[in-house]
């Protein structure tokens, strides 16, 4: 049985068993870490008091990440009972470059301290479950308008016949900015049941 991890949520320390994130885990996306050595080489960094230093070791984690084989930090040194996390390996590493561009100390250390939080801290508003974090790793919510759309979406059950029911990238954006897991979606209108249908979407991918 995998034992149980202390992760704070808004300020609060709740207990997970299993990272939530493992169960939509993409090879090719993704990277599991360990969390603990991840964490040993961010907090070494950041004790770190002159920026070339600082850069070198975050060029080593890069490089870990990038070249797993190369790992001589225990990075990917993955316990089948350790404490591991979920990471989108494009983010991350945008990340830490950020971290190797930064001119001053002080704004490396901010960088670092951002790092360190989005793997040890969770926080959620009322309105989702996104982890504000790493909301870097958000790449299927549009931050562009809603209106703005290449092509309607017409697989599966949705039915593109007619130009008046809603598109469905529409309620999908809609739901997953401002609902949470479990929570009850009213579509007032229902029509050829295009809200009904991403619904069923958002249930089946989580």
């Amino acid at each position: 049985m995998r034992e149980e991890k202390e992760v704070k949520t808004n300020n609060q320390v709740l207990d997970l068993s299993v990272d939530l994130q493992k169960e939509s885990y993409d090879w090719k996306k993704d990277i599991i870490i360990n969390k603990v050595k991840f964490i040993e080489e961010v907090e070494g960094a950041l004790k770190d008091k002159e920026i070339t230093s600082l850069k070198k070791k975050v060029y080593s984690i890069s490089t870990v990440v990038n070249y797993p084989k190369n790992d001589n930090m225990g990075l990917r040194n993955i316990d089948t009972n350790g404490d591991t996390v979920v990471l989108k390996k494009g983010p991350l590493l945008e990340e830490l470059k950020q971290i190797r561009e930064a001119q001053t100390i002080e704004r490396a250390g901010y960088y670092l301290e951002r790092l360190k939080k989005g793997v040890t801290e969770i926080k959620t508003s009322k309105v989702n479950d996104i982890n504000l974090n790493r909301w870097k790793e958000y790449t299927d919510i549009l931050t562009d308008s809603l209106w703005i759309l290449d092509k309607r979406d017409s697989s599966g059950a949705h039915c593109a016949g007619y130009w008046g029911n809603f598109i469905p990238q529409i309620p999908h954006q809609l739901m997953m900015r401002y609902t949470k897991k479990g929570e009850w979606v009213v579509d007032t209108f229902v029509g050829s049941g295009t809200t009904l249908i991403e619904c069923r979407h958002l249930v089946s991918c989580n």
